[in-house]
């Protein structure tokens, strides 16, 4: 089914530009809005859009399926986008149901990751790295953030994510036999550490530095920094670390 929207004060813009913006009408709908064609592609080509809203049919990728097209205005674009040049196509699409994460051998925790851009950036890492899976607790940003999306690259959709609490997290630390370690300026080197099997990184807020949780659960690492810095952005730690334990653990 293929439609016209020109309004700007239509229920569908409405809609699509709260569910970019409030996390909590995004976990009551499932949906997630995603923006730009690489993406849309990427998700969309294996299950379908609940709504896929363009300029015209010439920016909708080939291939991509959804339950109904809506062709908009400019004026319509520019309010439903979180970007300051749309690319002009947008989707609304299901959130991916929540993964168990049970057996995996890898797994990236994000504990207060606060910036859409860092956490989106630690799951793409995650994924091109080889890591299995994400868990991204309560008091971190919403992963399903339009900013967090669009820093996943598509990652978002293909790396198994649950949320939660540490006391779950707990739950799959003990199921999956896996060694917890936590980033921290004051730990043990990454050069000392040795992987059994699998590991669980935790990578905490900048400024707030790791939970209670984590300082109780976790060994410390640190990657060493020979020149004059003391601390790295998050999600470039994150990737540094995940890229060294990937290469400790066994085959």
């Amino acid at each position: 089914m293929e439609r016209e929207i020109t309004s700007l004060q239509h229920p569908l813009v409405k809609h699509l530009v709260r569910l970019r913006q409030n996390r909590d009408y995004r976990e009551e709908r499932q949906s997630v809005f995603i923006e730009g064609g690489k993406l849309i592609g990427e998700v969309c080509s294996h299950k379908p859009a609940k709504v896929i809203i363009a300029y015209d049919s010439t920016y909708i990728p080939p291939g991509v399926m959804a339950d109904e097209i809506i062709m908009v205005s400019e004026a319509v674009m520019h309010k439903i986008s979180g970007l300051q040049t749309p690319e002009g196509v947008a989707a609304e699409a299901a959130i991916p149901q929540q993964a168990s994460l049970e057996g995996l051998r890898w797994i990236l925790v994000c504990d207060g990751v606060s910036d859409p851009g860092n956490l989106g950036t630690l799951l793409r890492s995650g994924l091109a790295l080889g890591w299995e899976g994400a868990f991204i607790l309560n008091d971190s940003c919403d992963p399903y953030n339009d900013k967090a999306v669009r820093a996943a690259k598509g990652a978002t959709f293909r790396l198994p994510i649950a949320m939660g609490t540490w006391s779950e997290l707990q739950r799959i630390i003990a199921l999956n036999k896996l060694q917890p370690l936590a980033a921290d300026i004051k730990g043990t080197s990454i050069n000392d550490i040795q992987i059994d099997g699998g590991a669980l990184l935790v990578l905490s807020n900048e400024a707030h530095g790791l939970s209670d949780e984590a300082q109780r659960l976790c060994q410390k690492v640190r990657i060493p920094m020979p020149g004059d810095m003391e601390s790295l952005n998050v999600a470039v730690a994150g990737g540094i670390l995940m890229h060294m334990l990937k290469q400790k653990g066994s085959p």
